[in-house]
């Protein structure tokens, strides 16, 4: 493969790649930012594994769009599922996102953000581009005190804190692996790091899980009307620990999210179960 050497390097570029999903079209938004401290580059090889990596992203099966429209006591609350962890609610004018990053919609058609939730500090949950995206002037971002340590902005929660918003009511709630281990014997998401969120909009309550496993504080979690729980083996849960969480919580809507299982398998199962439970699947 053809070497650029530095010194014949005059300016290099890190690609940070928005993925636009406009009806049947995809378009590709490029953001450019200056690298320093370069030493040897194959710019061939950045440019190959950036297509790649956007191809990818465009055949992800996290990508969809669900919407759904919950009546509260205090009026509508709108949900959408963007793609993988990426969510939107609207509700009394106000757009709150959670955990928004690119490659998965077209920014541009979404609202300025009122409300912006980061539940850790992965890359696929905090993405300070499309943060700064959506924000406008007095646009509040509260996130992990990991996340806020990366961003240097915003307004962090740890697990157990509360805050409301607008009447908006939100507490950060745990959030970690327990078995599922990196080759270090790290958790891959350590206890304290990341938050879980329950949202309480006039009498209806949403869960968003966060990357976890069925862990001992969901014993006294709040039972929500909307529950966004992660299935992803080995970094969040897998079947059992799922199906445990969700029995445990109880949901009236269930959305799995970015799972990596046969999910119609298990959708079946969990109907069987607790037919009560309206599951929300794009197949």
């Amino acid at each position: 493969m053809f070497k650029i050497p530095v010194k014949a390097v005059c300016c290099i570029f890190k690609i940070n790649t928005l993925v636009a999903r406009n009806s049947r079209k995809r378009k590709l938004f490029f953001i450019l930012k200056p690298i320093s401290d370069i030493h040897k580059v194959h710019l061939l090889t950045i440019v190959f594994c950036t297509l790649v990596f956007s191809l990818v992203s465009l055949t992800s099966r996290g990508q969809y769009w669900q919407k759904d429209t919950l009546a509260t006591s205090k009026g509508n609350l709108e949900i959408e599922v963007v793609g993988h962890c990426f969510l939107h609610f609207t509700f009394n004018r106000m757009n709150i996102y959670v955990d928004p990053i690119p490659n998965v919609a077209d920014m541009t058609r979404l609202p300025k953000a009122d409300l912006i939730l980061v539940t850790h500090d992965h890359r696929d949950h905090l993405n300070t581009d499309a943060i700064e995206y959506l924000s406008k002037p007095g646009t509040m971002v509260i996130a992990s005190k990991s996340c806020i340590q990366k961003m240097n902005f915003g307004h962090f929660l740890d697990n157990g804190m509360q805050i409301t918003y607008n009447d908006i009511y939100i507490k950060a709630v745990a959030a970690y692996n327990v078995i599922n281990l990196r080759p270090d014997d790290i958790p891959f998401h350590p206890k304290g790091d990341g938050n879980g969120y329950f949202m309480v909009f006039g009498d209806k309550t949403v869960y968003i899980s966060g990357d976890t496993e069925y862990i001992d504080e969901m014993r006294t979690f709040m039972k929500p009307d909307a529950a966004f729980v992660t299935i992803m083996m080995p970094f969040t849960m897998d079947e059992h620990m799922f199906i445990q969480t969700v029995k445990k919580l109880k949901p009236k809507i269930l959305y799995p999210l970015y799972y990596n299982i046969d999910i119609k398998s298990l959708v079946e199962k969990l109907s069987a179960d607790m037919p009560e439970m309206k599951i929300r699947v794009p197949y």
